[in-house]
């Protein structure tokens, strides 16, 4: 299984993408929750996901931050970015750091996240 871990302190968005994994694509992915940017840096060091889906703006550590962070260290898990706003220079600088894409949460459904998911993992 595919190791899936969601850094977003919007507890409900975090809960609905991770049950929506859980139930769509409970026998391929393997789904952790984490809300702040140091528990997210934290949990990517230990869990050494698949693929990290990472919001902009969190407490502690922005999303940004965690970014450069990996890159700095050579880490090369696949990210998806998550944000409320559509910032196009926070996300040119996430695209920059590596990023494979970004979703803008308001402007895609579930599904629409799901197979953007897959899409990055397959």
């Amino acid at each position: 299984m595919k190791k899936i871990l969601i850094v977003d302190d919007d507890k409900i968005f975090a809960k609905i993408l991770r049950d929506g994994l859980g139930v769509e694509r409970k026998d391929v992915y393997e789904v952790t929750a984490v809300h702040d940017g140091e528990e997210g840096l934290a949990k990517i060091q230990e869990l050494k996901p698949d693929l990290v889906v990472l919001d902009i703006m969190l407490p502690k550590i922005t999303g940004i931050e965690i970014l450069e962070k990996l890159k700095e260290e050579g880490v090369s898990t696949p990210v998806l970015m998550s944000t409320q706003i559509a910032d196009l220079e926070k996300i040119s600088r996430v695209v920059e750091l590596g990023a494979k894409g970004y979703i803008i949460k308001s402007d895609y459904s579930l599904e629409h996240i799901i197979r953007q998911i897959d899409e990055i993992l397959k």
